[in-house]
């Protein structure tokens, strides 16, 4: 991660070397998760899920502070979180793309914020964010930066929460990007589509050697309603939405090599999706939350597959 303003807000160095646990708010539950490592490498220490009644969290905004922070409490007490790196929910952050004048971090950062308030609803006192310069293989040549922007008052506000509850951020982290750093390897080459199936919506995000390029979010969830299964047909139209919108303005260096399906759902719905896509040629499948954590020939995680779906953005988060 590059910039970061994200990281001034929290000023001690020592708290970015101590040890952490990832923690992911969600609008459904809490999730946490952490890593400890050994002479025969990582292995999950900690993890743990707390459900969130409807109604507490709404599309990332807490609409009930004070049952939120009793939650808080709860699972602070079941856990231990003590210092934690924390999701920020895509409905929360925007994301664009700006020219930048040279690879200086510096530079880039000033440029940057220069550039917020015709990009974002937000001046730069009222923002935090961070940048990734973009693949050349995304841009053509050009030196561009990807930017996540999120509103000072909402990191404030999560904070306060955090820390009347007992709980120290040291880092605040986009929900896409956690996931991306789970499920996808290190500057992996061309472009993969992830789709998170939650509850109530579903992400769809763009990566590019390891950079979010893209993000979306529909009203489109896992959950049955009154004995009805979601219409899968709702998701495959956005996926095909997206994938033309990416093929038709990104050079053909860039196209999309795979779909990695994550989250609630992703089981039941992998080979609708997979028969949706074969004509396009792209492959489809179920993400593997720990590849860029620990080897599963040597190592078996106290995680079941399908509930590891839930743990991708904690687990991203763990990642040191």
């Amino acid at each position: 991660m590059h910039s970061s303003i994200f990281l001034r807000l929290f000023p001690p160095p020592k708290y970015l070397v101590m040890k952490y646990t990832g923690l992911h708010i969600s609008d459904d539950a809490l999730y946490c998760l952490d890593y400890t490592t050994n002479i025969r490498g990582h292995f999950i220490s900690k993890f743990g899920c707390l459900d969130i009644p409807q109604g507490i969290v709404e599309g990332g905004e807490i609409k009930d502070e004070k049952k939120f922070s009793e939650l808080l409490k709860q699972f602070d007490h079941d856990h231990d979180l003590s210092f934690v790196k924390v999701s920020v929910p895509e409905e929360k952050a925007y994301l664009f793309q700006t020219d930048v004048p040279s690879a200086n971090v510096r530079a880039i950062a000033q440029n940057i914020e220069s550039k917020l308030e015709e990009s974002v609803p937000l001046s730069a006192p009222d923002a935090v964010f961070y940048f990734d310069l973009l693949p050349k293989a995304v841009t053509g040549g050009a030196l561009r930066a990807s930017v996540s922007v999120v509103a000072r008052s909402y990191i404030e506000k999560v904070m306060g929460l955090l820390r009347n509850s007992g709980i120290f951020p040291v880092a605040f982290e986009v929900l896409p990007k956690s996931i991306a750093m789970a499920v996808i390897e290190p500057k992996t080459p061309g472009a993969e589509m992830i789709v998170h199936i939650m509850n109530r919506k579903t992400g769809i995000y763009i990566v590019s050697e390891s950079v979010v390029c893209f993000t979306s979010t529909i009203s489109w969830g896992s959950q049955v309603s009154n004995g009805v299964q979601s219409d899968i047909s709702i998701l495959i139209k956005e996926i095909n939405r997206i994938h033309e919108y990416w093929t038709t303005h990104n050079p053909a260096t860039s196209a999309l090599n795979r779909i990695i399906l994550v989250g609630k759902g992703s089981l039941v719905h992998e080979n609708v999706l997979k028969t949706a896509m074969s004509e396009f040629g792209i492959e489809v499948g179920i993400a593997d939350v720990w590849r860029n954590t620990f080897d599963l020939d040597n190592y078996i995680p106290p995680i079941s597959r399908e509930d590891s779906l839930d743990y991708a953005v904690a687990a991203g988060l763990a990642i040191s």
